[in-house]
């Protein structure tokens, strides 16, 4: 992703209007990568916070600040990812498996015809 691309994503990362996809995915990873465009997001982040536009992510005894929150929010996508990641790769095990067992009865079956 490129600067300008995310710039132009921020505010709909800000009120969370990025689907859970690639897109989402591509603009954390830039955010991490872009000093300039990470500054640019808590700016926009703390600056919506501060007019109470987007509600908190978490709700604690003692407030957080913007940049925490997004450090919060990046956690949770990040921990999202993963999970996902996990569970697709799961996925596949199982329709490995699922079609091995399958391989193997239909040898068995064949077996028992002949």
């Amino acid at each position: 992703m490129n600067c300008e691309l995310f710039q132009k994503q921020i505010r709909d990362f800000i009120f969370d209007k990025i689907e859970y996809s690639e897109d989402l995915e591509e603009f954390l990873l830039h955010s991490k990568e872009c000093e300039e465009c990470r500054e640019e997001l808590e700016l926009y982040y703390t600056i919506h916070r501060g007019l109470e536009e987007v509600q908190s992510p978490v709700e604690t005894d003692e407030p957080m600040t913007a940049k925490e929150e997004l450090e919060y929010i990046f956690q949770y996508y990040s921990d999202y990812f993963k999970k996902e990641k996990i569970m697709k790769q799961i996925g596949r095990i199982f329709l490995i498996i699922l079609a091995g067992v399958f391989v193997a009865l239909a040898f068995y079956v064949g077996a028992i015809n002949i």
